[in-house]
């Protein structure tokens, strides 16, 4: 069951302001959401396991954070995946995602794929970057 959270409420809240950037609206700001992940990487994730959830959603995006390793499961190292979509008369015209993983020694990979419907073929985009995060 997703939980949707109210923008009033939650409009300072980490995992708000995250799922804000990561919207189809803000496609310039890989750098910011970068930024964004480097200060609040666990507040993100410890709020959204805070709501007893592993998925939110504010309406214009999902934000899901798996359940930290348990049994030697780690999820793939996946510590937050979002999505967020656009849509036309022809149903979604663009799709907006990313996927932060852990890494060995404390590097983080954060990974946003952004896919365009075309005429003919979707048309994707990707930007990638490896960033070192002290985590509690």
């Amino acid at each position: 069951m997703t939980q949707k959270i109210d923008a009033g409420v939650a409009s300072h809240s980490p995992s708000a302001e995250f799922m804000t950037l990561v919207d189809v609206d803000h496609q310039n700001d890989f750098d910011a959401v970068v930024a964004f992940l480097e200060a609040n990487l666990d507040k993100i994730i410890n709020e959204v396991h805070g709501f007893d959830k592993l998925l939110v959603d504010n309406g214009k995006t999902q934000l899901n954070c798996p359940p930290a390793p348990e049994g030697g499961d780690s999820h793939g190292g996946l510590l937050i995946r979002t999505l967020s979509e656009a849509e036309g008369p022809s149903g979604i015209t663009l799709k907006r995602e990313f996927k932060v993983h852990a890494l060995a020694d404390g590097k983080i990979e954060i990974r946003e794929d952004i896919v365009k419907a075309a005429a003919d073929q979707p048309v994707m985009s990707e930007n990638v970057k490896v960033v070192s995060i002290a985590r509690a």
